[in-house]
């Protein structure tokens, strides 16, 4: 196939993700092209245009912004220059969970179910009545489900036995998160750099709250994002979604408008945030995602392949104060 064959290839897919009469001058194929040069000169992907309302923004705007192609590279070299065991605590959610909750910062109990006695994991799920089941690499919410006690069948046990698993029990978050969205655990996303000094910096985050229904807060299940102050913990704007292209004043399933909403237990999120990025000695670029309690937090991941949109959502481009930051460090760009 030619390049122009590659070319309209391409921008057929454009078409099957995204109504693009609802963004900019409202003429498909011209934001699709516009999208495709935001690609080729920023190096942003159509998630990118899409999310952070790229095709509202002039050139010398978009410049200022972080996309998801530059991200990759600073994620790559970031990956070349640590270990494998050091990658794997945080790729690997049940090495995650052991590497910090050792630490101090995973509060609540797991168990990995490949070592785990028929025995073991009968008890962790009769304790705990219901259980997060999640496999140890998927991403995005992929793979996450509820594992209730009368469903512990012998079919179930096998099936965790063959398979590599996590069970997690279910977090209790803070009852102001509750009464946004009861369905699920909202999570704060909190991007951290650890510069050439070792000092925490923080570069966005966002409250990522779940659709009605969804057991997860992820975006690819119908979740919204909505950006977060990093001074004062304070919902900074409307919240956005990758399915309608809308903004969100409130949430929809209960209603509550966000913007202005405190997150409780700010000043805890931001000192353990900050105290758990310098356990990695390589891993300086990390996404972090962040359960609230009554108590104060609890660890829920790290990702070190997160996306840049929902940092950006406030507004402000991320990229000039993460090229400052990554300066003189191993993924300098």
């Amino acid at each position: 196939m030619n390049i122009f064959g590659r070319l309209r290839e391409y921008l057929k897919s454009y078409g099957r993700n995204y109504n693009w009469k609802n963004m900019g001058t409202g003429i498909p194929v011209i934001e699709k092209l516009r999208c495709f040069e935001c690609r080729l000169i920023h190096g942003m992907n159509m998630d990118n245009y899409v999310a952070m309302e790229l095709y509202k923004k002039r050139h010398a705007e978009i410049r200022t912004y972080m996309g998801f192609i530059q991200s990759q590279k600073i994620t790559e070299k970031m990956r070349k220059s640590s270990e494998l065991a050091e990658r794997r605590s945080i790729g690997n959610k049940l090495l995650f969970d052991q590497t910090y909750g050792a630490a101090g910062f995973v509060k609540r109990e797991f168990l990995g179910t490949e070592t785990a006695s028929g025995e073991e994991i009968r008890a962790f799920v009769e304790k705990h009545e219901t259980v997060f089941k999640k496999p140890l690499y998927q991403s995005g919410g992929a793979g996450v489900e509820l594992l209730r006690r009368e469903d512990l069948n012998e079919e179930e046990l096998a099936e965790l036995k063959r398979r590599a698993y996590v069970l997690e029990e279910r977090i209790r978050q803070h009852s102001v998160l509750n009464e946004v969205n009861p369905s699920c655990v909202n999570t704060v996303r909190i991007v951290t750099i650890l510069d050439k000094d070792r000092n925490t910096q923080f570069v966005g985050a966002a409250l990522r709250c779940g659709a009605a229904g969804s057991i997860v807060d992820n975006m690819h299940f119908g979740g919204i994002a909505y950006p977060i102050d990093l001074k004062t913990g304070r919902i900074s704007g409307p919240g956005r979604d990758n399915e309608t292209e809308k903004s969100h004043d409130t949430h929809p399933s209960s209603g509550i408008f966000m913007i202005g909403l405190q997150l409780p237990h700010w000043d805890v999120l931001l000192q353990e945030v900050g105290e758990a990025a310098k356990l990695s000695k390589n891993m300086i670029y990390l996404g972090w995602d962040i359960a609230i309690t009554e108590d104060g937090v609890d660890f829920i991941e790290a990702n070190f392949g997160h996306g840049v949109d929902v940092i950006q959502y406030d507004n402000v481009g991320k990229k000039e104060i993460m090229r400052e930051y990554l300066k003189g460090t191993s993924c300098e760009f």
